[in-house]
């Protein structure tokens, strides 16, 4: 492997689909949500998934990034990548009502405990959010899918 020098390297790399996320992609039929794609991990894998869909000849496929995207470079670099993006706060529980039906869904949101200069929005976060979305998901959720780490690949 040669050295990563740059950002668009180093996202090049992390977002690279290992034969692991290549073969549960095959096994899965339908579209993949992203809840909570704007964090620290959610657009990279977000975009590991578009690249997927694509190697594996499943183009057609939506890859559909949901969160607030209070930052837009992060929702344009995904559109720019193939992936689609829907600006929703997950605290919000008509919004998420109003998302698409997807049959695979991967919930990425949360906020770090610690964060003690709010932490009732860390409470509604890692609780409330995960209720709303199961809630709103409930057909999808009851067919477990994961993507499972093996020594530090997926």
């Amino acid at each position: 492997m040669n050295p990563i020098c740059t950002i668009a390297e180093l996202e090049d790399e992390l977002s690279r689909p290992t034969q692991g996320v290549l073969e549960t992609l095959r096994s899965l039929d339908g579209d993949v949500m992203v809840l909570g794609a704007s964090g620290k991990m959610g657009p990279t894998l977000a975009r590991m998934v578009r690249r997927g869909l694509d190697e594996i000849g499943q183009p057609r496929r939506r890859v559909i990034a949901v969160s607030r995207f209070s930052s837009v470079s992060v929702a344009d670099g995904l559109r720019q990548q193939g992936v689609e993006t829907i600006s929703c706060d997950l605290m919000d529980r008509p919004a998420v009502a109003t998302l698409p039906d997807a049959p695979n869904v991967i919930f990425m949101a949360g906020q770090k405990f610690g964060t003690s200069d709010a932490p009732e929005v860390t409470w509604v976060m890692n609780t409330l959010v995960p209720a709303i979305v199961a809630e709103r998901f409930a057909k999808t959720l009851g067919k477990p899918t994961h993507f499972e780490a093996r020594d530090g690949q997926f």
